[in-house]
Formats: structure tokens, sequence, C-alpha cells
């Protein structure tokens, strides 16, 4: 099913418009759209936002972390690294598994310090981290759990969906995301501090908040797309999906694209496709592959950000600020914890080695000749291979 803008969104958009007024409203669109949001993935409170990232931040707001504290981060992607600095917390990147790409419990345990606030787990292209043992590790010491679920629309672990494990989950509707309604985000919590929390700490009421957090509301129009798009975001799933079940087949019995591993307790959603180039391992050049699908117009992606977020500037160098000092060298941080080259190994290892594709919006016949030329590249490089 492709993606439709059509009578149902209008028809929201229609009734915002008729009502005078855009921005939330008790009872309004964000209302509805927020509860029937939270039904759809099992969780008891839904929390529109303005963007994913914004929440990810306010999540951090609400968690305890802040200056001369730690949030812990995988380092694949820099937006859990980013939120925690949006506080002056310090991301403290833990390493992700080679097989699945995602955070490794082993690695949360090595890096729990007495300075440990908070959790941000990045459930990454359509599927969901080891949740149960990470939830059971942030029991144990008190940590804050944040689930980022900006590519796990549809996506379970153990039989509950992303972004249900943690104390708060954060969902995108960006355009290039399962449910897009232009720019916006969803948070999702089961506990009703929490919710209260969020939406009545910065209220603009007239009184001023007890702690700094900001006020990243949802408007009606855009709730009233996303209203909408919930409905159809079934259909575009079962495509994502379909097209994802497409490329893994394509690379069926070739030793040297690994497909990624998906545990038998998740369910994976269609967003990005990922493989893992092994072919060094099997005597082959991993450039010449890269040109060979370059050549033959193969639309696939190599390596992704090819480093882990430690080593941008923003974390490493502390840039954040506009001066090299905060949140890594903030006098109030009691600790001599800096990034360096190794500290991820197994990131820093897979990243380069990622073979990538979108899934989102590719009808079945370009799906089909991206198959078939990615078939040709593997064909050709194994003539050549010898």
């Amino acid at each position: 099913m492709a993606r439709m803008f059509g009578d149902l969104e209008l028809e929201n958009v229609k009734k915002v418009l008729s009502t005078g007024q855009l921005g939330w409203k008790e009872g309004g669109m964000v209302t509805q759209f927020e509860g029937a949001f939270a039904k759809k993935v099992g969780a008891k409170f839904g929390i529109a936002r303005n963007s994913a990232m914004t929440a990810l931040a306010q999540a951090v707001s609400v968690s305890g972390a802040g200056t001369g504290f730690e949030v812990m981060c995988d380092p694949l992607v820099h937006f859990g690294g980013v939120a925690t600095l949006s506080f002056n917390a310090v991301p403290r990147f833990v390493d992700v598994k080679y097989d699945t790409l995602l955070m490794d419990p082993k690695s949360v345990r090595e890096n729990i310090t007495d300075l440990t606030k908070a959790l941000i787990v990045t459930n990454l292209w359509g599927l969901c981290a080891e949740l149960d043992e990470i939830r059971k590790i942030c029991d144990e010491h008190k940590i804050f759990m944040i689930e980022d679920c900006a590519h796990v629309m549809g996506s379970y672990w153990k039989g509950k969906h992303s972004g249900t494990y943690g104390d708060l989950g954060v969902f995108s509707f960006q355009q290039g995301k399962h449910l897009p309604t232009g720019d916006g985000g969803m948070m999702v919590a089961d506990r009703e501090d929490l919710h209260y929390k969020l939406y009545h700490e910065w209220a603009f009421s007239g009184e001023s908040p007890a702690f700094m957090t900001l006020n990243f509301r949802m408007n009606e129009v855009t709730a009233a797309i996303g209203l909408a798009q919930l409905q159809r975001v079934d259909g575009y799933l079962a495509e994502y999906s379909r097209n994802l079940n497409m490329l893994n087949e394509a690379i069926e019995g070739c030793k040297w694209l690994r497909r990624r591993a998906v545990p038998k307790d998740a369910k994976q959603s269609g967003y990005i496709w990922v493989s893992v180039w092994e072919g060094d391992k099997h005597g082959l050049d991993y450039d010449e592959f890269k040109g060979l699908c370059r050549d033959l117009g193969v639309p696939v992606g190599f390596g992704f950000t090819q480093t882990p977020a430690y080593n941008y500037d923003i974390f490493k160098v502390s840039t954040a600020y506009g001066q090299p000092n905060c949140p890594v060298r903030c006098p109030y941080y009691k600790s001599d914890y800096r990034y360096y080259k190794g500290m991820c190994p197994v990131a820093e290892d897979v990243l380069p080695r990622l073979v990538t594709s979108g899934l989102i919006e590719v009808p079945p016949d370009r799906m089909k000749e991206r198959v078939d030329l990615l078939h040709k590249a593997i064909e050709t490089m194994e003539k050549a291979g010898g």
C-alpha cells in the first residue's frame, strides 16, 4: 500500500479549522491521536510532541540526568547522545552486538557507574534490542530507561510492542518514517506520574516550572493528519516488510554479505535493509564491490555513518555549547571518562561494513529491479573472485 494523504486527512483537518483553534486543546485531535496511538502500541498514555528529537531531549529532562551525570547510549547513531547533551549530561557510549547491530546488555553492565542516571536504547532499522534484559538491568540499578523507537513502528520484542519496556518510548512521525505527518513524534508511557509531569510541569499556566524542561507540544493540524495516518499504517508496514524480505532473499546463499540476525523473540518491521560485508574473509575487495554497485546502478549505501558517534567533535571535543568544556569537561562532572578510538570495538568494526537500502516508498516493480541488480552484482563479484 503506497502512502496516501486523502479524504481521511482532509476531513480531520477541516474539523480542526472549523473550531478556529489550531493549537492544542483538551479533547481535540491531539488528545484523540494520543489515545489512539497509545492503544495501538499497548501503552497507557501517549504524549504527542513536535518531533522525536525534541521528545528524546524532554525524556532526558525528566529522567534525573543533567549536569554531572551520565546517560548510556549506543554509538551507531548520534540521536541519543545529542538528546543527552541537551541537558548537559554526559553520553556514555556502550557497544552493540555484531549480529543484530543493537545495544549489547553485557556492555551496558560494564559501563554502569555511580553517575549513571538514564539509558537510551535505540531500536534500530526495524528491530528491537533485548528490551527485557535491558529493563532488568535498569531496574537493578535504578536507571531511567528511554527507548528510541523512531525506526520501529510495528516491531515487537517477546510479544510487546517497541516503546513499552522503557519508562518512556519515543516514536517519530517525520516524513521518512513509518507513520508520516511531515514532522512530529509521540512519547508513550505506563507511569501516571510521568504523564502528569510531561503535561503539567511546563504548561505556561502562570506558574514557574519546578525544573528545567521545554514545551514541545504537537499542534491540532499535525495530529489530525496523524490520526488518519494511523488507520493506514498497517498497510504501509506490510509493504515495507515485503520489501525487506525480498532483499533478504536476494542475498540468500551469498557467503560474504551476511544477513542481519533477527532473534526468535523479535518481530521485525521493514524500514532500512541492512547486511554486513564480510568479503575480506573470502578474498574479495570491498572497494571493487562498491564500484561495481555504482556502475550497475544498485541503489545501496555503504558504511552508514562510517564511524561511531563519539568520534564526532560535538562529543569528542565537547563543542556542543560553543566552548570545549561542557559537558565532558564540566567541573561538576567528577569523572575522567573520555572518548577514544577502540572504546566500542564492535561498532567500530561493523559500521564501515554495512550495506544498506531504504525500504520506504519503493513500489514492487522498483524493488524487483533492485533485487535483480543486486543479484547481478553478487554474481559478477563471485565470478571475478574465481
